[in-house]
């Protein structure tokens, strides 16, 4: 997947989920992704991963690093990890 603004993530989800559907695919699917600059700037990297299960269309579990770092660094309290 690829987007020169943004990909988004839950068009990919929801494909997924259609095609798992359609095909009566099941066990995990699961799909990393990352957001990247042609050029430096500030808060435009990061990425993420999504796990889901095919026979549900549940979400297993996911990670976006870049609300995982804002939010890690909103609950510093100036000490080291």
């Amino acid at each position: 997947m690829r987007d020169d603004v943004t990909g988004d993530q839950e068009s990919l989800i929801t494909f997924v989920r259609i095609c798992a559907k359609e095909f009566g695919l099941t066990g995990r699917w699961c799909f990393q992704y990352a957001n990247s600059c042609y050029r430096p700037r500030i808060d435009v990297f990061g990425g993420g991963a999504h796990v889901m299960d095919l026979a549900t269309g549940e979400t297993v579990g996911w990670i976006d690093t870049h609300g995982w770092l804002a939010d890690t660094i909103a609950d510093d309290d100036g000490g080291a990890p």
